[in-house]
């Protein structure tokens, strides 16, 4: 596992929805810990309860999705903290290989996720992650009690 990046203090500006404004950087650097600590699951749960606004409309759950997916699967794939930052995927413009502009300025887009306007049938696409059912190997033998 890579180096996990410490928690970084977002600046005092204000975004549009009222939430504490971050840069797309720091956006990645905590989204990427919150995956590695707790699953794709969880972070976007908790960007869901937090808003944070780090797109120029504020908060917007098709672009938290897209962000968690991509995050999620370099962390997957093994990938150090230093290089899911600089991965093509985490740029704030490759959203745009999934979604044309309409989508994505959306009101429905901003609010929820909205599946892939662009991706082709049978093309790997961003969606929301599903929580991983635990397996009986997680609970403990019943004679280690």
């Amino acid at each position: 596992m890579g180096l996990i990046l410490p928690e970084v203090p977002p600046p005092t500006q204000r975004g549009c929805s009222d939430t504490v404004r971050v840069s797309h950087a720091q956006f990645i650097a905590q989204l990427t810990q919150q995956v590695h600590v707790g699953g794709a699951v969880a972070a976007l749960a908790h960007l869901r309860a937090t808003r944070p606004a780090f797109t120029s409309v504020g908060y917007h759950d098709t672009a938290a999705v897209f962000a968690v997916w991509a995050v999620d699967r370099l962390v997957a794939a093994g990938l150090r903290d230093f290089h899911v930052m600089w991965h093509p995927l985490t740029d704030a413009r490759s959203i745009r290989s999934w979604w044309d502009d309409a989508t994505l300025a959306s009101a429905a887009a901003r609010d929820g996720f909205v599946p892939s306007t662009l991706a082709r049938p049978g093309e790997v696409c961003p969606t929301e992650p599903v929580p991983v059912p635990s397996s009986p190997t997680d609970e403990p033998h019943p004679t280690a009690r």
